[in-house]
């Protein structure tokens, strides 16, 4: 999957003490608004982006939904560029569908989970869902959708030919992963692909998953959360962006990174004008025109991470979407029968049939993993951490701590100044929420 990295739109951050719970009417009323006349069925709402609702997968599991219970899935597709502040206005008017689907992100949080959307913390099908992806499906603890979506697991690509050619092997310390940047410059070849014009594909989140892993890193985000500490109080964070300064410093991004762009990626790692990339595992079956390039997708391996604040080295668990039943709507009772559908193994399995993913899913069988995560799996296995950091804390901006990112490697900005630049877009933000 072409992975989503949520950005934290500010500007919509004021509409949240706004959002109230949704018209609570009950189920069994009578069958007039959504509710078809006898014997046809129910109809269901669906909100969601446009091209998400658009993904094979979600239209078959909802073809085969109705075929199998009468009832129909009206998919209410929003502007995929605008998808998110026009649901947010439709739940601020009190205009809440019977489901909605959205990623698995603090961007929730402006929606209400705890007055508009069903808790499934308890429900059977939870035990089912893979721990990489787990984190992702709660707010507050608490978990308001059904994980449906691709998966991946995000590391470092890299030419296994030219790594042959040079004599390298798959690094297992921060330190042999710099000495490899280091003989690669020295022989003329780009280390690593970095489209930091673009600002998100420095993909910091990566650096970030494992400071905030386990019972202690879940301690960490709930003082961000409650700011009785900042990023400034965590050492890693500072160690990250060492690195980044002295990577940048160094070559390791080559000469034009700051004006390297996102859509020259295939051509840069076809042509083999880079060794390496910080991405996930299904992007070449997804985005790689592999019959254009002189290196193919099974030239590539996935290895982990080294961003300087690990030493062995992180796999990033996937982001979602979550599939959410609205609790104060008219068909509730129907709405989850849907929700119970999606979860049950065989009906998910024939869904995500030939799907290029990871599996989301413990019993997930029929999906087709990566070549690169087939071939890394054991490593993946030992050093995958889930996404925690992009979908908890609150605040976190790809986007923004890119650019605060792309300050500090032009030199433009201190190490200690680009951590001050990440708290204070992260605070602005959460204080938004007192307002």
């Amino acid at each position: 999957m072409k992975k989503k990295l949520a950005l934290f739109l500010t500007g919509i951050f004021a509409a949240t003490l706004l959002i109230g719970c949704g018209n609570s009417t009950e189920s069994n009323d009578s069958n007039e608004s959504n509710e078809e006349s006898a014997g046809s069925g129910v109809t269901l709402t669906l909100y969601g982006n446009a091209d998400d609702l658009a993904k094979p997968y979600m239209t078959k599991i909802i073809d085969l939904y109705e075929a199998e219970s009468g009832n129909k899935i009206d998919v209410q597709g929003l502007d995929t560029n605008n998808a998110e502040t026009i649901a947010l206005t439709k739940f601020t008017t009190g205009d809440i569908p019977d489901l909605y689907i959205h990623f698995g992100n603090s961007n929730l949080l402006n929606f209400n989970c705890e007055e508009n959307f069903y808790d499934f913390t308890e429900a059977e099908w939870v035990s089912d869902i893979n721990e990489t992806v787990l984190p992702q499906t709660k707010v507050n603890g608490k978990i308001y959708g059904l994980p449906f979506w691709e998966a991946s697991i995000s590391g470092c690509f890299y030419n296994t030919k030219i790594f042959e050619d040079q004599g390298l092997s798959v690094p297992t310390t921060q330190e042999e992963f710099d000495a490899i940047c280091d003989k690669l410059v020295e022989v003329g070849i780009q280390p690593i692909y970095l489209a930091a014009s673009d600002a998100w594909p420095i993909l910091y989140q990566y650096a970030f998953d494992p400071i905030f892993s386990g019972d202690d890193g879940t301690k960490l985000i709930e003082q961000l959360n409650s700011n009785t500490i900042t990023y400034s109080d965590i050492p890693q964070i500072k160690d990250m962006l060492n690195w980044f300064k002295k990577a940048a410093e160094r070559g390791w991004f080559g000469e034009s990174y700051m004006t390297d762009t996102w859509d020259y990626t295939s051509e840069v790692l076809g042509e083999g004008k880079a060794a390496m990339m910080f991405c996930w595992d299904t992007w070449f079956d997804t985005d790689f025109d592999n019959d254009s390039y002189t290196y193919k997708k099974d030239d590539f391996g996935l290895m982990p991470v080294f961003m300087g604040t690990i030493d062995d080295g992180t796999f990033e668990g996937p982001n979602v979407n979550l599939m959410m039943v609205n609790k104060n709507g008219e068909n509730v009772e129907t709405a989850l029968e849907f929700i119970k559908f999606m979860a049950d193994p065989y009906n998910y399995n024939k869904a995500f049939e030939g799907i290029a993913t990871t599996p989301v899913f413990k019993q997930q069988t029929t999906n087709t993993p990566s070549i690169q995560y087939n071939k890394a799996k054991d490593l993946i296995d030992k050093l995958g951490n889930a996404s925690v950091a992009q979908p908890q804390i609150i605040g976190f901006s790809q986007t923004e701590g890119g650019k605060a990112i792309q300050e500090l490697m032009s030199g433009n900005i201190t190490v200690d100044e680009c951590l001050k630049r990440l708290d204070e877009d992260r605070i602005a933000t959460l204080e938004s929420f007192k307002k």
